[in-house]
């Protein structure tokens, strides 16, 4: 028996706007689109519903003040324009930006984000985070019990970018550089230590990465990703890429990302970045602004378990064969594929012979998604399990 596959495009397609997608989700399920973190910014002001335009409990890091009208809404971006502030206060005088998620939600699946960074020295930044809780638990630094002070929460920087030329490297504006950190406030209720993993030599562990960028980070819009796994991994991606995966630090607990963050687009200043914007870069208007362009994120589920959205269309509809059909009978055959759909929608699958002709067809449904699913499907006519096939596959509504 010789049997042959092909893989067609979907015959539904609408006009969708650049777009990349998280990593091939595992057999049996698929990638559905996370509506509360998620944003296009098509509008003309901030979705008050998802995102607050400050930080809540920090005014950023000094010189640099988040202001909440260095944020807008337009030409479908969201936009920090950073700037002077009308005069010092309490040692900032620089005015930078921060959108938050309003809640605290967030937990596994992939985040992504769509930005063209500034040229100034300031970051263009996406990462997660989340509140400090007491630590009423056994930990490798405390008994659980008599400890009263130690507290700890998580921060998983997915990228930080600074398009300007400063005093220690390049790596800002030519790669992705990502970050995880558990931190931790010891019994005596001390100094927080970091416990840090990633390729961000300057404030993790500098591991090895397949980071680099096509172009500059304020170049370009670039889209950066991040799959957090579980409570210890987190894989991450460029440009539809992957670049480096983490294994999050145990030094404190077996498993550090347990509970779920926040969303955070920020736009700050660093103490080991200088020098720090002048005046004249932070009034030029083609250089100091952050162009934030779409953030997306998706929770993997079974890739048969039924999930409304109302967002907008973003995937680029497609399906593929993952492997041979197998014929199971003179009318049952079982199909691995992956596909890309914005709403629900039919598989059709063709058998053609050596001739190129159709002698016989199935359908099955699937639902909105990116998955990966094995069906087995009843055709309408009868084929030979010692014929010589090929197969395509479409999308129909």
């Amino acid at each position: 028996m010789t049997i042959s596959f092909l893989s067609f495009a979907a015959a539904i397609s609408s006009f969708i706007s650049t777009s990349f997608d998280p990593p091939t989700p595992k057999p049996g399920y698929r990638w559905v689109i996370n509506e509360q973190y998620s944003d296009e910014f098509n509008g003309t002001t901030l979705d008050k519903t998802k995102w607050n335009d400050t930080f809540q409990g920090w005014k950023g890091r000094k010189p640099a003040m988040f202001h909440p009208n260095t944020v807008s809404v337009n030409n479908g971006t969201m936009q920090i324009k950073n700037g002077i502030l009308d005069k010092e206060i309490n040692g900032y005088s620089i005015a930078g930006g921060a959108v938050q998620s309003k809640q605290e939600t967030a937990h596994f699946g992939y985040y992504e984000v769509n930005f063209k960074a500034s040229k100034i020295n300031m970051s263009t930044t996406f990462w997660m985070s989340n509140s400090k809780q007491p630590v009423d638990f056994v930990t490798r630094k405390s008994d659980g019990e008599n400890c009263t002070k130690d507290k700890y929460s998580q921060e998983l920087d997915i990228v930080e970018s600074i398009g300007g030329t400063f005093n220690r490297t390049d790596k800002f504006r030519t790669q992705m550089n990502f970050n995880t950190h558990y931190r931790y406030v010891d019994c005596n209720g001390g100094k927080e230590k970091f416990y840090s993993a990633g390729n961000n030599a300057i404030e993790g562990n500098g591991q090895k990465s397949n980071a680099k960028l096509s172009s500059e980070s304020w170049q370009d819009f670039h889209t950066y990703g991040a799959y957090w796994q579980n409570s210890n991994e987190v894989s991450f991606y460029a440009d539809n890429r992957f670049v480096g995966n983490v294994k999050v630090k145990t030094d404190v607990v077996d498993h550090p990302f347990d509970r779920p963050m926040k969303i955070n687009m920020v736009t700050e200043t660093y103490n080991w970045v200088k020098p720090v914007p002048t005046v004249d870069e932070l009034n030029n208007d083609k250089i100091n602004t952050s162009y934030y362009n779409w953030i997306r994120a998706y929770t993997l589920i079974p890739a048969d378990e039924n999930y409304s959205s109302n967002y907008a269309p973003i995937f680029k509809e497609e399906i593929q064969l993952t492997e041979n059909p197998q014929i199971i009978s003179k009318k049952k055959i079982e199909v691995s594929f992956t596909y890309k759909a914005n709403q629900n929608s039919k598989v059709l699958i063709k058998v053609l012979d050596s001739e190129n002709k159709t002698v016989s067809k199935a359908t099955c449904k699937v639902l909105a998604g990116f998955g990966n699913n094995t069906k087995v499907l009843k055709l309408d006519d009868k084929i030979s399990k010692k014929g010589t096939y090929t197969y395509q596959l479409s999308l129909v509504k």
